[in-house]
């Protein structure tokens, strides 16, 4: 049945369109807007609903790739050679990482202000299904796919709420939180990169490289690794607050969007050159994140410091 329907909305795309249109939607989890909803948050407005939004974000992401590494469920069109989908990938399917992420942050939105801003439930849920949706259209993912991501980061949300209400500011729970996680994290890193993985053949040619399935583990541990090394450090060390001027708020955001865009110009390109495939999927993942957590904070109380004496 889910194939059948795969099908249908590939015979809509061929016939009638629309791959342009859901190729922009698709990629809406991995834009820019995307990631400046939680870091303008942590910055300029709620350190807590950052905070909330980045949890979901990156260990629902550590989360995603565990379950693609464990389970390893071919893509749809391996299924059924009518099936032509409209990117090729060599990773696996089971789940979707796009559809984690925009639940993540659009859902995870939605979920914080739920009590104070209902009204935003629905465009953050519309926003969110067409992703998914958008995923089934370009034949790259399955029903299944994109439902169980959606299922498994909003269960995520009621957990970071407990997990963050029983931290409170209690700076013990705080460190068991914070090593458990990188434990956690390092296990994950492990097991993902040291397992087998299947070799089956098609038509002469292995389905998934078990070395880019390996790979990803890197892709892990850099989310991983960034959220918790970058939560911690900026409690420890800055511990900066939001309470500030609309001055001060607006050269955040500009410092802030500054070094990510260099970040994004500059530092992956050489990254990609000199590193591995490995070192490149650890540090495309962990260097934005890190830097929204710690290294764009750390700029920027150092600038106001000097301006405000």
């Amino acid at each position: 049945m889910d194939l059948d329907y795969l099908l249908f909305l590939q015979g809509i795309r061929q016939d009638w369109g629309g791959e342009g249109f859901f190729s922009l939607v698709s990629a809406l989890p991995k834009s820019a807007l995307t990631a400046l909803i939680p870091a303008i948050l942590f910055w300029c407005i709620n350190k807590h609903a950052g905070i909330f939004l980045l949890f979901n974000a990156e260990v629902g992401r550590v989360i995603n790739e565990l379950i693609k590494g464990t389970l390893c469920v071919y893509r749809p069109w391996f299924k059924d050679a009518l099936l032509v989908p409209a990117a090729d990938t060599s990773e696996y399917s089971f789940p979707s990482g796009h559809t984690q992420f925009a639940t993540a942050i659009y859902g995870g939105f939605a979920f914080f202000y739920r009590k104070i801003l209902p009204w935003l439930i629905i465009p953050c849920a519309l926003i969110v299904l067409a992703v998914a949706f958008s995923r089934n259209f370009l034949g790259v993912h399955t029903p299944q796919d994109v439902l169980f991501a959606i299922i498994y980061s909003v269960g995520l949300f009621f957990a970071a709420e407990k997990i963050f209400a029983w931290m409170g500011k209690d700076d013990e729970r705080k460190l068991k939180f914070f090593l458990g996680g990188l434990a956690a994290v390092a296990i994950i890193f492990l097991w993902l990169y040291f397992k087998p993985y299947p070799e089956d053949v098609l038509n002469g040619k292995v389905i998934v490289d078990s070395a880019a399935a390996r790979a990803n583990s890197f892709d892990a541990l850099g989310f991983g690794l960034s959220f918790f090394l970058g939560w911690f450090l900026e409690q420890k060390f800055i511990n900066f607050k939001t309470k500030v001027s609309p001055k001060d708020k607006l050269w955040r955001i500009i410092i802030g969007v500054g070094i990510l865009g260099v970040i994004a110009v500059a530092v992956y390109p050489l990254l990609k050159i000199f590193l591995s495939v490995e070192a490149y999927k650890f540090f495309k993942a962990f260097l934005p994140f890190f830097s929204i957590l710690f290294l764009i904070p750390l700029v920027f109380t150092k600038v106001e410091a000097k301006f405000h004496r």
